[in-house]
């Protein structure tokens, strides 16, 4: 005979358990009408805020509120984005406020390698300006030139390290079978040269600020489509500006230098990316694109990665002609500040493509970062002002919107990595 299983039943008490269990979850579209729908849990306060907290990890220091969010869960997608806030102490000539945000794309190798060694070079160079200069101010313009030649050398570094493994005799290399070009990579036993590789497969963008002692002074450089606001106060009111002109395939100015630089190639830029692949047009890394397709063709579509299909190396492989097509050179940006209040925000293009700010006009958008900061620090507030940005971007005071951003169950990621850097005037 069948064994017979006899299951209690439950208690009134364990029927309602169970009901305020499945009450917490609900389905979503994720504002996309026709999608999904998705699961995701509600969040009541003060739960919903300090999960915004453990997933952002906002960090102060005594000028800046800094924080990278990205909600997804790390088995389905790891954040890309780093940020990088110091205070270089140079004797006798004072500290020197340095902030940047890094947006990785591809992989993590070239993020992480930039944001690790950029500031260390610029820090080296800055001081051995100061110390040149003697009891003189050091310039503006020299400051500027500093900052213009640390991103291009190291972003040149990151090419010639790879050409020092590979030959740069294009026929030699031509000539070299499948084999031959996977012995290097299998030869190397602690993997340098696949990290090299890596990181010329992959890129990041970036916009860095660096403020004098005395914070009569502020640089800010860029390299592709990362955002810095400037906002001033001002007769009562507060107004922002967008500092740097931003990178990317969409931008008029960017379209017209590359087609200007490769005449003839009407895929230099196709559907609003450089090659019909990246959106950016200046970053570190994406060395691929710099160089001639011989490597592409005979190194990247060897390296054992999956982070680009050998489709896509094919056919971008077939559209370089006369490269390089992204560029490693910065826009350096000096601003005199004013002896009055001030913000500068930093941020990854996470920010104006979250839910709360995608599709809107940029001088609206900049509005509104302006004001809503600027409130912050009319009040006094302690809290961060970074984290207070953030969570404007995804929802706000609506707690249904909040909650789906940080629980949504979904397999693929569903937001872009936000990082935002903010620093504030000294008085605050």
């Amino acid at each position: 005979m069948p064994s017979i299983v006899s299951l209690p039943a439950a208690s009134s008490s364990e029927h309602l358990l169970a009901l305020a269990e499945v009450s917490q979850f609900g389905t979503t579209d994720m504002g996309h009408p026709g999608e999904g729908p998705w699961t995701f849990r509600m969040l009541p306060e003060p739960f919903l805020t300090a999960e915004l907290k453990r997933v952002a990890c906002p960090q102060s220091t005594r000028k800046v509120d800094s924080l990278t969010f990205q909600p997804c869960s790390p088995h389905v997608y790891q954040n890309q984005d780093r940020f990088v806030v110091e205070e270089w102490d140079f004797p006798g000539r004072g500290t020197w406020q340095f902030n940047s945000v890094f947006d990785g794309h591809v992989n993590h190798y070239t993020v992480d390698y930039v944001s690790q060694t950029l500031p260390k070079n610029l820090k080296e160079s800055l001081g051995a300006a100061l110390q040149d200069s003697g009891s003189r101010p050091i310039t503006p313009d020299r400051v500027s030139q500093i900052l213009r030649d640390s991103v291009m050398k190291l972003d040149d570094e990151i090419s010639s390290n790879f050409l020092d493994i590979f030959p740069r005799d294009l026929e030699r290399l031509g000539r070299m079978s499948d084999k031959e070009v996977e012995s290097i990579f299998q030869q190397d036993i602690a993997g340098h040269s696949h990290g090299v590789a890596a990181r010329c497969l992959g890129g990041t963008t970036m916009v860095l600020s660096l403020t004098d002692p005395n914070e009569k002074n502020v640089w800010v450089a860029n390299l592709g489509d990362c955002h810095a606001v400037l906002g001033l106060h001002h007769r009562g009111a507060w107004t922002g500006t967008l500092i740097n002109h931003l990178h990317a395939g969409q931008d008029h100015k960017e379209v017209q230098r590359i087609q200007a630089e490769h005449p003839g190639e009407l895929d230099c830029i196709n559907n609003g990316r450089v090659l019909g692949y990246l959106e950016p047009t200046r970053a570190f890394g994406d060395t691929w694109l710099k160089i001639p397709s011989t490597y592409t063709s005979r190194v990247f579509a060897n390296l054992e990665q999956d982070w680009i299909s050998q489709r896509t190396l094919e056919q971008c492989a077939s559209r370089i002609i006369t490269p390089p097509y992204v560029s490693n050179r910065p826009d350096v940006y000096h601003r005199n500040l004013p002896n009055r209040p001030w913000f500068l925000i930093l941020c990854s293009d996470g920010l104006p493509s979250a839910e709360t700010y995608e599709g809107m006009d940029m001088l609206k958008m900049i509005r509104m970062w302006t004001q809503f900061v600027g409130q912050i620090l009319d009040s006094q507030s302690t809290t961060n002002t970074a984290l207070s940005l953030l969570r404007t971007a995804i929802g706000g005071q609506d707690e249904h919107k909040v909650s789906r951003s940080l629980t949504v169950e979904m397999d693929e990621r569903y937001m872009d990595d936000v990082s935002i850097s903010i620093q504030r005037f000294h008085g605050h």
